[in-house]
């Protein structure tokens, strides 16, 4: 996964004006009006002290006097309020734009990714990055890009108009200015070219902190903390990355240092030069007590335009970053709908594999040349040890991953020549880590069905044993579920959250069924329960199931035993038993710890 795309400063600025433009147009032409304004104030502020000296060295009159005080104070008056509603107008445009629009944005991208690229090292990374992005929103983040591209752009302007009032002094004054700009300038960018590089290393350790913020303090693995005491290495990992993020937030605060201590030598130096100017000239009588005034401010006021040129420059150029960052995340490959041929199936199809293999992120292949043709209708059971393949399998059937070479072919069509979408259409499937949404059990079940046939879901909810379970809820099949997160919600049990992740499966009604330890939660009643009814689960399907309870294969037409990343036996129970190999170990294994009252392995 190599993004060859050149993401310049111009590109970024287009991407994302136009998206804030399009997001929010009068909140981003009000917040315009910051620049206009804070110019103003700025000429105003050192024009003040030359008016006054002098109005006072050249009396006109009080009227007069105060004519020009009421007409200078009315002035910055406006540009005052001014310059406060458009940076409010502009911070909350910003954060809405943030929160609504980039993240919806990042939303959408992690559900069209293509799989194997959102599951990869790579894209992992880049996500992660993106997302970090999104929750500074104007504080710091993508969000502080049009805070301080307006910044930068004010002391851009503020500096020539400024500069055009120096260059009547002497060219000396502009030249050493300019000189000691330009060597600010090079040591901020030097800083922050370091500072980017750190990012990767910023974004891993965010990961882990995340990881430990968000999955250790929900209901499942509160046992588990109490139960093996794991509070305290808990604790430990937490501080590990902690201090990750603190050393690298230490090297990000050294450079900074190094830029402030060049930048507080060069004003120094640059103060004595200009001021030696200015003061030989006034004692010359070229420039008058006035003059001396306005030009005293305005190389004060120059001196700190090209202070936050300097810092303004590092400062965008992060935010620059960000926008790259974000960029690269939302041009990773979707799955493919553009190119290939929609499939429709009208029944259970044929499922071939020839010479298929597959590795992860270019490492040792996890599957290698495996090869099997599935008959229409039939029920295979997928069998081996942890780690086996038994999964990535799985996924490269039903279309999340794709081939490194061999191809598989739906009703003599390769997958390659499908589109992701249509070959989605025509699987149902239960993973190991599926997860519920907080809405009700009803749309839990029926997902993005608009027109849902109320007699099927019935008949399903009743195949999968919850019509008591959802009778006993004061709200019925309308109960929401995450109870921490809606309101009336319930929480199902892990044998009643699979029944209903295999009730979404075979409510779908595709002719394609994938269950991946689909009853490993359920106790052994309810588990008997799906078995028995298999066949009715499956009914004019061609399905795939995966267990580690050997016992609960039998009822499936074929056995595949897949070990070391290829199929190592493969026919029904009483055949592979006949055989003697691996799953006749296996199976005698596992049916030894029943006989004996012990737990299945």
């Amino acid at each position: 996964m190599n993004i060859k795309r050149k993401y310049t400063i111009f590109s970024n600025l287009h991407f994302y004006l136009k998206e804030c433009f399009n997001f929010d147009r009068i909140g981003f032409v009000f917040a315009m009006l910051l620049i206009p304004s804070r110019i103003l104030k700025s000429l105003v502020t050192i024009f003040i002290p030359k008016l006054v000296i002098d109005s006072i060295q050249n009396f006109d009159g009080e009227s007069v006097f105060l004519m020009r005080i009421l007409l200078v104070t009315v002035v910055m008056a406006v540009a005052s309020i001014t310059e406060l509603l458009a940076k409010n107008t502009m911070e909350h445009s910003m954060n809405s734009f943030v929160l609504v629009r980039l993240n919806r944005l990042w939303a959408e991208k992690a559900s069209t990714m293509d799989y194997e690229v959102f599951t990869s090292e790579d894209g992992k990374q880049s996500a992660e990055k993106a997302r970090i992005m999104l929750e500074g929103t104007t504080r710091w983040g993508i969000g502080t890009y049009v805070p301080r591209l307006l910044e930068l752009s004010v002391s851009f302007i503020g500096f020539v108009v400024y500069a055009a009032l120096l260059v009547c002094v002497h060219p000396l004054v502009l030249a050493a200015l300019l000189v000691t700009y330009f060597i600010s300038l090079m040591a901020t960018l030097k800083a922050e070219k370091k500072k980017q590089l750190l990012k990767g290393d910023a974004a891993r350790a965010e990961r882990k902190m995340n990881y430990f913020a968000y999955n250790t303090r929900g209901l499942s693995i509160a046992k588990d903390i109490r139960i093996y005491s794991m509070r305290q290495w808990i604790t430990q990992m937490t501080t590990l990355a902690r201090l990750d993020l603190r050393r690298i937030d230490e090297k990000n605060q050294d450079y900074q240092v190094h830029v402030l201590i060049i930048n507080s030598i060069i004003v120094l130096l640059r103060d004595g030069i200009v001021y030696f100017v200015l003061i030989y000239l006034t004692l010359e009588g070229r420039l008058t007590i006035g003059d001396f005034a306005l030009y005293a401010a305005a190389i004060n006021g120059l001196g700190e335009w090209l202070s936050l040129i300097t810092s303004g420059i590092g400062a965008f150029r992060e935010a620059d970053n960000n926008v790259t960052d974000f960029r690269k995340f939302l041009d990773l490959p979707d799955e493919d709908n553009t190119t290939g041929k929609e499939l429709t199936l009208t029944s259970a199809p044929e499922i071939e594999l020839k010479n298929v293999a597959f590795s992860y992120n270019d490492d040792a292949p996890v599957l290698s040349d495996v090869s099997l043709k599935v008959n229409p209708g039939e029920k295979i059971a997928i069998v081996g040890t942890n780690g086996a393949g038994k999964t990535t399998l799985i996924k490269l059937i039903c279309g999340l991953l794709k081939p490194k070479s061999g191809e598989i072919l739906i009703n003599g069509i390769p997958t390659g020549n499908i589109t992701a979408k249509s070959f989605a259409n025509n699987v149902s499937a239960v993973f190991q880590d599926s997860a519920l949404l907080p809405v009700s059990i009803k749309k839990n079940i029926i997902m993005n069905d608009s027109d849902a046939d109320e007699k099927s879901l019935a008949r399903v909810i009743s195949l999968v044993g919850l019509t008591d379970k959802i009778a006993s809820l004061e709200n019925g099949i309308e109960t929401p579920l995450v109870k921490h997160i809606s309101e009336n919600g319930t929480e199902f049990s892990g044998g009643e959250h699979q029944k209903l992740l295999l009730a979404r499966a075979i409510y779908k009604n595709s002719p394609i069924l994938i269950l991946d330890e689909p009853t490993a939660a359920m106790d052994p009643i309810a588990e008997q329960n799906v078995y028995m009814k298999y066949n009715e689960l499956a009914k004019d399907k061609t399905s795939f199931f995966i267990s580690h309870r050997l016992s609960s294969t039998r009822f499936c037409d074929r056995i595949i035993l897949i070990d070391g990343g290829s199929i190592k036996e493969m026919g029904t129970h009483d055949e592979l038993m006949k055989k003697g190999g691996l799953y006749h170990d296996m199976y005698t294994l596992q049916s030894k710890y029943y006989q004996e009252g012990g737990e299945a392995v």
